[in-house]
């Protein structure tokens, strides 16, 4: 898996890049090219590896342009913020100790806490106590250090992870940008072409291919492509990646 704080370790996808020399603490905003060309790479990896390590982290971005960005009628949003306000700075993706011990049992915590580093010492300047969730320490050093067998240890950090991402939803949730770009949407939908072929998900094949119609239904020339619906047209990243996009389906429909 992705190891770092620029990875959303509970919700999947990424975030736009990091701010300090160790790649924990993200600028918390998620973009949705960064997270095209990610879920790429990593369903390369798992290809060329066998790993699944790769697929679970490709699997995370689907679902976050699932839950997140995907519109239902077919096409994706730009981005997700990293914040809800002028005093936030990554609140909603951050934990206290005593915020994460309120929604786990002990023995959950025992496990997810060295395992994400969830202490009372954070890395938000702004919160000191507020902590970026990364991976630590295998969590086979854990469960031997917890005299626990690994499956057990595994469950445990599995049913932590779910409860803490429940309660994160429940959180004021970073606004979402809405706005639909012809370019962004057909990486989008090359990816997730890839992903429903290689993870053996028809949401993401399914999907893409709705994708690639609306942006087609929207132009309002045959020869051209709007960079979005009404506005400037000529772009040549549009072009290319719509391209791209369309030999993705033709392979992923033969």
């Amino acid at each position: 898996m992705a190891r770092g704080g620029i990875h959303d370790q509970l919700g999947g996808g990424f975030h736009r890049y990091s701010v300090d020399a160790r790649w924990i603490v993200p600028h918390f905003e998620k973009m949705s090219y960064d997270n095209a060309e990610l879920l790429r790479a990593y369903l390369d990896a798992h290809t060329a590896f066998s790993a699944e390590q790769y697929a679970e982290v490709a699997r995370g971005i689907v679902r976050w342009i699932r839950e997140v960005l995907a519109d239902a009628e077919g096409g994706y949003g730009a981005s997700q913020d990293a914040d809800v306000g002028l005093d936030d700075d990554g609140d909603y993706f951050t934990w206290t100790f005593e915020e994460a011990a309120a929604v786990l049992t002990e023995e959950e915590l025992a496990v997810i806490a060295p395992y994400h580093d969830i202490g009372t010492a954070g890395e938000m300047h702004h919160n000191p106590a507020r902590n970026v969730l990364f991976v630590a320490e295998p969590l086979e050093t854990i469960a031997r250090r917890l005299e626990l067998d690994l499956p057990i240890a595994e469950e445990r950090l599995r049913q932590a992870r779910s409860k803490l991402l429940a309660a994160r939803e429940g959180r004021p949730t970073p606004f979402v940008d809405r706005s639909q770009y012809t370019s962004w949407n057909a990486m989008l939908a090359g990816a997730l072409l890839q992903a429903s072929a290689v993870l053996d998900d028809p949401w993401a094949g399914e999907h893409a291919l709705r994708t690639l119609r609306r942006l087609r239904a929207k132009q309002t020339t045959p020869d051209e492509l709007a960079h979005t619906t009404g506005g400037i047209s000529g772009m040549l990243e549009d072009q290319v990646f719509t391209a791209m996009a369309a030999i993705d389906a033709f392979e992923y429909k033969r």
